[in-house]
């Protein structure tokens, strides 16, 4: 029986990451967001700290699709969040059923893993 294990510390790192991209985009291209430090240097920040995490861990394998539905979860909910702030820029709904899909297949692979039944 192969033991299913996904970084929690992965997880975290890409849904900051996910989130400080999309506000770093929505400050510069939309004019109603504020111009704000804080987004690139949490950024920053965490790039950093998960490339040090990436390149300390030895198998990688089971993380990497876990971690790119976070940090996609990331980018659409703020996408979902700044929508919900400002009405007049659009419709949020695209953002938050992609989230919600997200979240539902994150949540069963994190519950189920990667078993196969055998018969």
């Amino acid at each position: 029986m192969n033991k299913y294990n996904v970084s929690t510390q992965w997880l975290i790192y890409t849904f900051i990451i996910g989130l400080s991209a999309s506000a770093c985009f929505s400050m510069l291209t939309i004019s109603l967001m504020p111009l704000s430090p804080f987004a690139f240097l949490t950024l920053f920040f965490s790039c950093n700290r998960f490339y040090t995490l990436y390149v300390a861990s030895d198998n990688n394998e089971e993380s990497i699709r876990p971690a790119w539905a976070t940090l996609f979860i990331g980018v659409f909910s703020y996408s979902a969040y700044t929508g919900a702030l400002h009405p007049e820029l659009g419709s949020n709904l695209f953002s938050i059923i992609i989230m919600l899909i997200l979240c539902i297949w994150l949540m069963y692979k994190l519950m189920f893993g990667n078993k196969h039944y055998e018969p």
